[in-house]
């Protein structure tokens, strides 16, 4: 009698699949996704050679004309005197460090006319600016 543990002299054989099994589902290709890529670089590369061609177009450089100052001859405006005799009466100020020296160039400094002048700037401002 020969043992029962012994191997069957018979190849393996691998089980069919009788179509009760789960089949693979099909390969999904990539062409979506790649065409999708490419759009998006070509996007950025475009998008990057307009930004440079914006940056490297300059705008046209006009020449500067020198603004020719008045001399206080050719000035004939009238609030120049006055504005050069209160500037004069500024720099007049005691050279002491006291406290009463210093109150007293602080109430000697006279800045009512000030907002005036300003005034009158802007005006001149604008009626050239219409």
């Amino acid at each position: 009698m020969e043992p029962t543990n012994s191997p069957s002299k018979e190849p393996m054989k691998m089980p069919r699949n009788s179509g009760g099994g789960v089949e693979a589902e099909p390969v999904v290709t990539n062409g979506p996704i790649l065409i999708l890529l490419a759009v998006i670089l070509l996007a950025i590369l475009g998008g990057l050679y307009y930004w440079f061609t914006i940056l490297q177009t300059t705008p046209p450089i006009t020449p500067m004309v020198p603004v020719e100052r008045p001399t206080p001859e050719e000035n004939n405006e009238p609030e120049s005197t006055t504005a050069e005799a209160q500037t004069d009466t500024l720099e007049v100020v005691s050279s002491s460090d006291e406290i009463d020296a210093i109150e007293s160039d602080i109430e000697a400094t006279n800045l009512d006319s000030l907002d005036a002048e300003l005034n009158a700037i802007d005006a001149e401002f604008e009626a050239a600016a219409q």
